[in-house]
């Protein structure tokens, strides 16, 4: 039988957020968390777009088994509100653990993190770049505590990048909710995919390298990380800027 959400129930439901989970698993583990109005909730069981979630949704379907649909909160107040709440959900438990594409509403302006970091954040003074560098958002790929190496990773590629900035620019800093949380020195550009990357799924990155490029390099000298590291760089981005970088003192 279809699942279906009837008028009365989607009127109860009112705005909600809800949570796809995995019934293969012991307890059944959460893959997606969204949020929406009336159908929204099921519309994915019919969903054809090629994604991670559907091929989750699909392999379950093969074991004669239906994904678990739970309603997280109901009732709220509008789509703001949600989207909050959605974000928050994400947040709690990870990006990475769930088939969503992208991380909820302001996720980086009220990310999960230790009470230190929001502290430090809070309180980051803003620095001036003088160096030729990009400010290179890592915000999808960006978690508390993560490794080094990883941060690397998540740093130098992929990229739509002009060969002006690709020229001249000398440092890479990886920037999450406008604070610089490493600083790179760039020594070359390579078209994406054509480098190896230890943290990072490399045939994902090939699906999306079309036109793109990456970055080699390493950690800057330590006067640079000392008047870099931890200090907020939000001043540079405008409002309504979309881009992920920031090309500063270049051109």
């Amino acid at each position: 039988m279809n699942l279906e959400i009837m008028p009365d129930v989607a009127h109860a439901l009112g705005h909600y957020v809800y949570a796809y989970l995995d019934p293969r698993d012991d307890p059944p583990s959460v893959f997606y968390i969204g949020k929406g109005v009336g159908q929204r909730a099921v519309a994915h069981l019919y969903d054809t777009i090629e994604s991670h979630k559907v091929e989750r949704i699909r392999a379950i379907h093969a074991c004669d088994l239906k994904p678990r649909i739970d309603i997280i909160a109901h009732g709220l107040r509008d789509d703001v509100e949600a989207s909050r709440v959605e974000a928050a959900l994400i947040e709690l438990v990870g990006i990475h653990a769930l088939t969503n594409k992208v991380r909820g509403l302001n996720a980086t302006e009220f990310p999960r993190r230790p009470l230190d970091a929001f502290i430090a954040e809070l309180r980051a003074e803003p620095v001036e770049v003088i160096e030729p560098a990009l400010l290179i958002r890592v915000n999808q790929q960006f978690q508390y505590g993560m490794s080094p190496q990883s941060l690397y990773e998540a740093t130098r590629g992929v990229w739509v990048i002009g060969e002006e900035r690709r020229r001249y620019a000398q440092l890479a800093m990886a920037v999450f909710a406008g604070i610089v949380r490493e600083v790179y020195s760039i020594e070359s550009w390579h078209e994406a995919g054509t480098t190896q990357y230890q943290t990072r799924d490399q045939q994902e990155l090939f699906s999306t390298s079309d036109g793109r490029w990456e970055f080699v390099g390493h950690v800057a000298e330590d006067s640079l990380r000392t008047r870099y590291l931890g200090k907020s760089v939000a001043g540079y981005r405008k409002k309504g800027f979309r881009s992920p970088i920031i090309g500063i003192n270049i051109g």
